[in-house]
This record gives C-alpha cells, structure tokens and sequence, in this order.
C-alpha cells in the first residue's frame, strides 16, 4: 500500500503537468473555438467585430490561466514527490 500511494501520487502528478502543457500548448485554438460556439449559440451568429475579439481573448485568457495553474501545481508536486522518492531510496 505504501509504494502505491508513492508512485500513484508520482504518476497523478506527471498526468497533471501533462494535461496543463496540453491545456497550455493547444489555449489559442480551444479559446477561438470556445468563442465560437458562444457566437453561435447565444448571439444568433453576428456580432460586432470588437465584441468577438474582447470576447475571444477572455477565452484565450481563461485556458492559458487554467493551463498554467495546471501545469503549476503538477510540476511543484511532481518536484516535491521525485525529491521524497530520491530520500527514501538513500
């Protein structure tokens, strides 16, 4: 029970960075289509210019933030586990 709850946090923390550079790489792409479907869905499919773009950058902005916290978290996690993982074994 030991080992797994050792290398189970160690790979949680590894699926965690993972999907936060994912989250982080792929942001521009998920904000324009999240704008999108925002248009489509809830404005009938026309809207200013100005309004879309402001619009488009909050999402944009919102997966770079989500992303970031991810890939945050898992990558301080994943130190801090590596490093107990490193002191156990001396």
């Amino acid at each position: 029970m030991k080992y797994l709850y050792r290398y189970g946090f160690l790979i949680f923390t590894i699926i965690l960075t993972i999907v936060g550079f994912s989250k982080l790489i792929n942001s521009v792409e998920n904000g324009r289509d999240s704008a999108n479907e925002f248009l489509r869905t809830s404005m009938g499919g026309s809207m200013n210019s100005d309004d879309f773009r402001i619009i488009t950058d909050g999402y944009i902005l919102s997966n770079i933030t989500l992303g970031g916290i991810l890939f945050l978290v898992g990558l301080t996690f994943f130190c801090v586990s590596a490093y107990q993982l490193s002191k156990n074994f001396n």
